[in-house]
Parts: structure tokens; sequence; C-alpha cells
């Protein structure tokens, strides 16, 4: 469910007045870099949480685009009034990103630069303000007595947002596993939230999550995730037949509608018509089905008991479902976004 608060979502970072609201026991802030899996992952949130406002920080997305591209995802739904705002941006050179990730950050950036390039309307009619505001996002939460953050993007805005609002956070869940040693692994070895800002990573997780209630939550790994084509009872990947089931009205409609589209050609692969060949499968074509990472994270912050902690000092949870369970979770709980109300 949204939380109904007036942002403006265009002019400058100064000229947003949300709009003051009655104390609210319980809200969620959703930061995340808008990829494809962060695309999967929201609705199943905005359906059962009250939700404060979703902040992109640079990672997958430009934070500005990025946020741009989710204000048209969410146009003319009944999600609308919920308020997008700009998080962190690091600006890390192209010639830095293609050297540490090759193309297909590039490729990936472009492809949800614009406007998702996946059946959606191309043209943004608005954009949030082009800068992390974080007195606008301070007012945004003021309203909320305890706020549980769902970090699925880079460190980079949680560790100058969490300072202030530590007293009222209930919980972070956070995707992926916990950061290992002293971060002195290469940076292509660690986790992509991890190594695009790897001081800000080592900052929340060394310094900001202790004495925080937080989980890491990952997608229960299996040796064919490399080569999963036809392998959908046992990798724990997305399938055509849990899109499909998706409503075609609200949030829920309007991811239907981007999962079903297909992708220009590129160097994250071709347009492949067949049963087994969807837009997000594009992005992995090279090395597999694509996972179901993000979504993990938001199913654990509605559904935890769906979950089980695992590892060893520095554990993290999976879900005890079977890969074809938890998919219909996340077409029945991404529905309940077909509609404002959870």
């Amino acid at each position: 469910m949204a939380l109904g608060l007036a942002l403006a979502l265009g002019g400058s970072p100064g000229h947003a007045a949300p709009a003051v609201v009655p104390a609210i026991p319980s809200c969620t802030l959703i930061d995340t870099d808008f990829d494809l899996d962060d695309l999967m992952a929201i609705p199943l949130v905005v359906g059962s949480r009250l939700v404060a406002a979703i902040l992109v920080t640079e990672g997958v997305v430009k934070a500005d685009v990025g946020a741009a591209a989710l204000v048209r995802l969410i146009a003319d739904t009944p999600q609308r009034a919920l308020p997008v705002m700009v998080g962190v941006s690091t600006e890390l050179p192209d010639a830095q990103i293609e050297r540490q990730w090759g193309y297909f950050l590039p490729d990936s950036r472009r492809m949800m630069h614009r406007g998702l390039g996946l059946g959606l309307p191309q043209t943004v009619p608005q954009r949030p303000a082009a800068a992390f505001n974080l007195q606008q996002l301070q007012q945004v939460l003021s309203g909320c007595q305890q706020v549980d953050v769902l970090l699925l993007g880079p460190y980079s805005s949680f560790v100058q947002y969490s300072p202030l609002i530590r007293s009222r956070i209930g919980q972070v869940v956070i995707m992926g596993k916990p950061l290992l040693g002293d971060g002195a692994a290469a940076p292509a070895k660690l986790p992509f939230n991890c190594s695009y800002d790897l001081a800000a990573c080592e900052l929340a997780t060394k310094t900001q999550l202790p004495g925080l209630r937080h989980a890491f939550v990952d997608v229960p790994r299996t040796a064919m995730d490399g080569n999963a084509r036809g392998l959908d009872a046992q990798v724990y990947g997305p399938t055509l037949a849990m899109v499909q089931g998706l409503a075609s009205t609200g949030l829920a409609g309007r991811l239907r509608q981007a999962l079903l589209g297909t992708v220009p050609s590129g160097s994250l692969g071709e347009d492949v018509p067949g049963p087994d060949y969807w837009a997000i499968d594009c992005c992995l074509r090279r090395s597999g089905k694509s996972l179901l990472w993000d979504p993990m994270a938001a199913l654990y912050l509605v559904r935890p008991e769906l979950f089980s902690q695992v590892g060893g000092p520095e554990p993290h949870f999976e879900t005890q479902l079977s890969p074809g369970q938890i998919r219909q979770v996340w077409t029945e709980t991404s529905n309940r976004a077909a509609s404002d109300r959870p």
C-alpha cells in the first residue's frame, strides 16, 4: 500500500515539500538501484506494506535517470502517489565501469534508463529532483514511528541516511550475503552492491549495521545456475508462467507488461522468440538464467516465515521453499499490487 504523501517530483531539490501526515506506526523505505530484479521486487513490498518512499541509488542505473524510469513505471497506476526520490550518485567514470564490469553494466544501464525498454512507453513525462536531498528524505519519513529499510542496491545512500533515522529503524533487510573478512578481495569477486561502492559497503557492514536488527537474504545456489535452461524445477530463476500469472491491473499489471517485453539486439543478447525466452532472460544469457536475487529479499521482508538462517559466523537467510513454490508465492504476493490496497 502506498503512503499518500504529496511529494513534488520535478523542479529543484529545495522546492519539494511533502504534506504533513499523522504519525504512522511502521513504514518501509525501499533503497534500490532499479535493475530488472529490483523491478520484480518492488511490487512485492508495495502491495503488502506501507511504503513511505522509494530511493534510487546509483548502481545499475544512474540515480536521477533511474528514478525517472521508475516514475514512468508507476505512472497511471493506483500507486501513482508513491514518492520516488533520487539517492546518492557516486558518478563512477565510464572507463572504470567498463574496465571492472565490461559492457554488461553499460548495456544494462542503457536498457533501464530508456524507460526499461520492455514494452513500456519510453518517454518520461516528469523527473524527480536531480540530486540526493537528505533533508527531503527526513521529511518524507517524519510521520513514521518505525522505518524498515529494504536495501537492494549499493550502500551509498544508506550510509548517509541511516545515522539520522537509526533510533527509528525497525530492521534492515539486505539482498546478498555479508561482506566477509576485511573486504580485501578483488572487487570483481565481491557482490555487485559492495564492489560498486566498497567504502560505503564496509562502513555500513562494519560500523552502522552492528546494533541494528538486520538480515542478509540470498538465493539458494546450485551447480546448475550457470546453465539453467530447462532446469526450472532445480534452479531459483524466473519463468514465463510466473509472469503470465500476474494481474493485468495496477503495478502488478505494469510489471507484467514490462517483463513480457523484448529487448533490442546487442551485447545483452538477441531477441529470441520461444517458450523459454522473455525479457528478463536477455541479460544473463551468457551466464545462464537470471536468479531471483532482489525478490528474495523483498519476500523475506513480507513473508519471513518462508526463510531460515544458514551459514556460519556471518549467517544469512535463504528460502525453505522449492523453486516452483517460491515462484508461486512471488506471483501471488506481487498481485497484491494490482490495486492500491494490500
